[in-house]
């Protein structure tokens, strides 16, 4: 394994046990959940805190190689490596969000947190099929 890639995988992972407890403190919950369900909503905390720290690494990776990517592929792998952001880094506010009482009957605060965060998720499903398309296009078998 390169160098560069353990790095990456230490930052995730530092990012990730840093996170998981400090998402109380940042989304503080307007309810605990039952006991029974508990164990899944702490499951689900730690896989957005894994998210977030992976989140992090893509943006190191991204900064440190960006300029190494040939030219005619750095917009259609840009704006893959965005959405990849997207859903990595922000899922952690988005669930954040919720449990701080983005949901009924705070109609106002779950439909800023549904359109903020879902309804660009079909935008990225065509910018996923164009980027893909025109890769395809450019360096696909003939």
């Amino acid at each position: 394994m390169q160098r560069s890639t353990v790095v990456l995988v230490v930052v995730a992972a530092i990012i990730t046990v840093v996170t998981f407890p400090v998402q109380q403190n940042v989304f503080p919950p307007v309810e605990t959940p039952p006991g029974a369900l508990f164990p899944l909503f702490i499951f689900l905390g730690f896989w957005n805190a894994l998210a977030f720290g992976v989140g992090v690494a893509l943006v190191i990776y991204l900064a440190t190689h960006y300029s190494k990517w040939p030219q005619p592929i750095r917009t259609p792998l840009l704006l893959v490596f965005l959405i990849a952001l997207w859903f990595s880094l922000l899922n952690w506010v988005h669930d954040g969000l919720h449990q701080a009482g983005a949901v009924p009957p705070n109609w106002l605060g779950l439909a800023a947190v549904e359109y903020v965060f879902h309804f660009p998720w079909l935008i990225f499903a065509g910018v996923l099929v164009l980027t893909v398309r025109r890769l395809n296009k450019a360096y696909g078998a003939k």
